[in-house]
């Protein structure tokens, strides 16, 4: 089952509940059943737990169960009077004021409902500056909350259908009283609403981002590599219950999408990047249950959430694989790339493995050669084979309905190789590609063959017109640092988004940086802005390190943050973190295996959530 999101796109009244949620009274509030507490005699904390959401009538009836009617009505009276002219410290709630212009500037109706009397919630809102357009108190109304009477009312008022009208609380009663007229509920103090808000703030950026079309367009985007990124079980690794548990620390960076590495079924020999079912989470991550609740808690926070989408190759352990391996005449053999010996007995080509040695792997059982860009265990697919894109469009259709909002597509321009497996040529002597994450050998390669065919964007807009069913958004891991080359991959109906390498791929030298940004600037307004991730050494350590990296790194983050396009935080970014220290011999990195140099172990470490 897909979990839903509320779209505030189709909210068209937001209904406030007054006290702690619109206006901050609490300070008030407290000394006033506080010396109420005292006059009856009952115990402070009972009383203030008690009354919190509730008008004093009740809150004196639960309390005082002996007393008569009047007499209740009398001990009401008195909790009011204490309230009405003490108002010293009433002020606006956070983010109120911000809220209150977005939805003026928006021209979205609004209406304040809130269960004190006429005389006390006019005085605190004109204590706090606040001047509601409609207010509905206990004296408008025959029953208070968790009565829905107060909400319809209001939305009445305001001309707005019920499921039309939000409302934002503070307490379970008036949780209960929006649920209850049919509305959607925004929640304060960590409750469960629709939505669940640090403060009224990130209720005005959601609002105004609902009606950013496309919802990607600007956004602000975190990379969440899930091994490392929190664990809730104590295991030493990472798991989507600890994602879930530091949403509210996502949600105070104004994060509005969530890139989650690879979390499906995997034997793990290279981090799940090794893919073994693609329509199961992995039990090392917590499994179904603990997905399912990431995305309905992302959700409720304003979140998006994508997966990251490896279709380049899947682990060797695959149930395709194991099939395709085991004859040549299997149904999923042709979903991998086959081909005879060389005459000489060798690979048929002279292609690499970025983790070193040729880029292809004899299987005994069948006699010819498979492909693998990366690890052996980790065979291409064969996108030339029409039952493959089917098999895969499936499995996008399934995540999209089960809730993800989209993915990052890994090594998203390797997926089409050549179709008749040239060689690729050497570079020149003393020549080398200056990429990264690779071995020497592989960048002595002119990758003409291997990678980057220009196929590869008709599988790429057979994903689009998917993910526009599903209203989904697409960014792809394209390793080509030339901007106007790279917006080809994002023009038209491709990609909606890629990722622009070059920041990540320079040390600091300023001048050249603001060259690289106003050429890949000018070359397309769908890029994607990053500055690291899980592959590269991290940013503080390449602009210098320490304090001085700290302070370049953050003022390229702010340029970024402007910059058009979707702008996105490597985990740890946000505290400044430069490159980890791993002791000798205890690396994770099969590449750094390979060549040390190149290990990604040293931008894997653990986040530091406790100093």
């Amino acid at each position: 089952m897909g979990q839903g999101r509320l779209d505030l796109a189709r909210v068209e009244g937001v209904l406030l509940d007054m006290d702690g949620t619109l206006v901050d009274s609490d300070g008030t509030v407290e000394r006033a059943w506080s010396t109420w507490a005292g006059e009856y005699g009952l115990d402070v904390e009972t009383v203030l737990t008690a009354a919190h959401g509730h008008p004093a009538t009740r809150t004196a009836r639960s309390l005082l169960p002996g007393l008569g009617e009047e007499a209740l009505k009398a001990a009401a009276r008195r909790q009011y009077e204490l309230e009405y002219d003490d108002a010293s410290d009433v002020t606006a709630a956070v983010g109120a004021r911000d809220l209150l212009a977005t939805l003026d500037r928006m021209g979205l109706a609004w209406a304040v409902v809130t269960t004190s009397d006429d005389r006390l919630a006019k005085q605190r809102l004109h204590a706090a500056g606040i001047d509601p357009p409609v207010l509905v108190t206990l004296d408008d109304v025959r029953a208070a909350k968790p009565d829905p009477e107060g909400y319809l009312r209001a939305a009445a008022l305001l001309g707005v259908a019920p499921s039309a009208c939000l409302v934002v609380e503070d307490s379970p009663p008036g949780l209960a009283a929006g649920r209850a007229a049919g509305m959607p509920t925004a929640a304060l103090r960590g409750l469960d609403g629709d939505l669940r808000l640090p403060d009224l703030g990130r209720l005005a950026s959601l609002l105004e981002r609902s009606r950013v079309r496309p919802w990607w367009r600007d956004a602000v985007g975190y990379q969440v590599y899930l091994p490392s990124f929190a664990d809730a079980d104590g295991d030493g690794w990472g798991d989507l219950a600890g994602v879930c548990s530091h949403l509210d620390h996502l949600t105070r960076l104004g994060v509005d999408v969530l890139w989650l590495t690879p979390f499906f079924r995997s034997p793990m020999r290279d981090h799940g990047y090794d893919v073994a079912d693609y329509r199961a989470v992995d039990p090392s991550f917590g499994g179904e249950a603990a997905l399912d609740e990431l995305l309905a808690q992302a959700h409720r926070r304003g979140m998006r959430v994508i997966g990251d989408l490896v279709v380049n190759h899947t682990s060797d352990a695959h149930p395709w694989f194991a099939a395709a391996a085991s004859s040549r005449t299997g149904p999923y053999r042709d979903h991998y790339i086959w081909r005879d010996p060389a005459p000489d007995g060798g690979p048929p080509n002279n292609w690499l493995s970025h983790f070193g040695g040729p880029a292809w792997t004899l299987s005994p059982a069948t006699g010819q050669y498979y492909l693998h860009l990366f690890r052996p265990e980790q065979p291409d697919l064969n996108w030339r084979d029409p039952a493959l894109t089917a098999e895969v469009d499936a499995v996008l259709e399934y995540w999209l309905g089960r809730g993800l909002d989209g993915f990052r597509i890994d090594t998203a321009a390797y997926l089409v190789k050549d179709a008749d497996l040239r060689d690729n040529p050497s570079l020149p002597p003393g020549r080398v590609l200056p990429a990264r994450g690779v071995t020497m050998d592989w960048r002595r390669q002119d990758h003409r063959h291997d990678i980057h065919q220009p196929d590869v964007h008709a599988v790429h807009e057979r994903w689009r017109r998917v993910a526009d069913r599903h209203d989904a958004f697409l960014v792809g891991e394209v390793y080509e640092l030339e901007p106007h080359a790279l917006a080809r991959f994002v023009e038209g109906e491709r990609l909606h988004s890629s990722f622009w390498f070059g920041l990540v791929e320079t040390g600091w030298d300023a001048e050249r940086i603001d060259t690289m940004i106003e050429a890949a600037a000018t070359a397309s307004s769908r890029l994607s802005w990053v500055q690291g991730n899980h592959d590269r050494s991290r940013a503080v350590t390449r602009f210098g390190g320490g304090e001085p990296g700290r302070r370049r790194s953050l003022a390229l983050h702010v340029l970024m943050a402007l910059l058009p396009g979707t702008f996105w935080l490597y985990q740890g970014e946000e505290l400044g973190l430069g490159d980890g220290h791993v002791p000798a011999g205890r690396g994770a990195d099969p590449l750094g295996a390979a060549e040390p140099g190149e290990s990604r172990d040293v931008v894997r470490t653990p986040m530091p959530w406790r100093p």
